[in-house]
């Protein structure tokens, strides 16, 4: 007899995962633009925490999502934490606002998501 295969989202997982794939929907319609619409570049690695601090609520929200999978994936974790995700631009802004010169792509914004290494 064959075993069943379990459905990668469960229903509380899917229904727990439906803001962060919606996030991540609208990320995804938002860089796609018209043809004559030109993007431009960014880097974040040159990006600071002046600059999260300066950003609309909407952009905090768009882009912690994004640096919740950059960091997760640079950890190799295959799981997001959705309540660090959801609390993240808040814990950024605090952060950002005693430390306005620390790189958002850094160990500091990093612990925001994900618990630094044990040594």
């Amino acid at each position: 007899m064959r075993a069943r295969s379990r459905p990668f989202l469960t229903a509380p997982l899917l229904t727990a995962a439906t803001p962060v794939l919606a996030a991540a929907t609208l990320l995804l319609v938002s860089v796609s633009l018209p043809s004559g619409v030109r993007a431009e570049g960014l880097d974040l690695t040159r990006a600071s925490c002046a600059d999260f601090v300066a950003m609309s609520e909407n952009d905090q929200t768009q882009l912690s999502l994004w640096l919740a999978g950059y960091f997760a994936g640079s950890a190799m974790r295959p799981l997001l934490d959705l309540q660090k995700i959801t609390a993240a631009p808040a814990g950024l802004t605090a952060l950002c606002s005693k430390s306005p010169q620390l790189p958002l792509v850094g160990a500091e914004t990093r612990a925001v998501f994900i618990p630094a290494p044990a040594p």
